[in-house]
């Protein structure tokens, strides 16, 4: 009896101890799992790859209508809390700030990024986008990311808190406009060549305003390549750009 009664302590001893490695097993791939994602969602969106001194700010438009923005300036054009049609402050910003979530076609994102030379050298600001994804697509022909294009909407210097007009089309500037392709290793010029870093702090400050757009003449293909007579194989999908780029030469 006795000894029936030890084994029975010892069964359950063992079967505790199996259930407590299960628990610290699972706890231990749930926070493995927690920090893989929190160390994704903290990518920086905006990386720069020059040896030059700048800051940058990164400004998202919030337009409830998803219509883009008409009126491109940062001066008096901030939003406060709750705001609509107004450039919003995004403090380190990541890939998932460009395209909230799933997005439909004709609708249209509007953005902002305003750099600063904190140095003393002067030279050309290059932007990149990188890292061009879509997730949730059958075959390559379906990829969202084809019914993208980016545009770049103006480009103006700021300076004392007065901003001036566009001046993409001078200084031999040049800019991007154009849809994304299949491949993901692609890289596409958003601006380059644009003055930067004065001396005498004329050039100091910059803002490149850019659109994304959801292009609805865009079709998908079936798997025999026949060309469907609309963008809905497009949705539900998800459009993702890991990176932007920013050298100064």
């Amino acid at each position: 009896m006795e000894n029936r009664s030890k084994q029975t302590l010892n069964r359950l001893v063992m079967v505790s101890v199996v259930y407590l490695v299960l628990a610290l097993f699972i706890f231990t791939v749930v926070v493995f799992a927690w920090y893989t994602l929190t160390d994704i969602n903290r990518a920086n969106l905006v990386s720069q790859i020059s040896g030059v001194e700048a800051e940058y700010e990164f400004y998202v438009y919030r337009d409830s209508d998803k219509d883009g923005s008409d009126h491109q300036t940062l001066i008096d054009n901030v939003c406060s809390i709750g705001e609509d049609k107004c450039y919003e402050f995004v403090t380190n910003p990541t890939f998932s700030y460009l395209i909230p979530g799933y997005a439909a076609p004709g609708e249209r994102f509007s953005f902002a990024i305003k750099i600063r030379s904190i140095g003393q050298t002067e030279g050309s600001l290059k932007l990149d986008f990188t890292g061009i994804t879509s997730i949730g697509y059958d075959i390559d022909e379906n990829k969202i990311q084809k019914a993208y294009e980016y545009s770049v909407s103006k480009i103006s210097y700021i300076n004392s808190g007065i901003e001036t007009s566009d001046i993409k089309d001078t200084l031999g500037i040049i800019y991007g406009n154009q849809h994304f392709s299949y491949s993901f290793i692609n890289v596409y010029n958003l601006v380059n060549n644009v003055p930067f870093g004065m001396l005498d702090d004329s050039n100091s400050t910059v803002v490149i305003y850019f659109d994304l757009y959801f292009d609805p003449t865009i079709y998908g293909q079936t798997s025999e390549g026949v060309s469907h007579e609309n963008s809905n194989i497009f949705m539900n999908q998800i459009f993702v750009i890991q990176h932007i780029y920013m050298t100064i030469s």
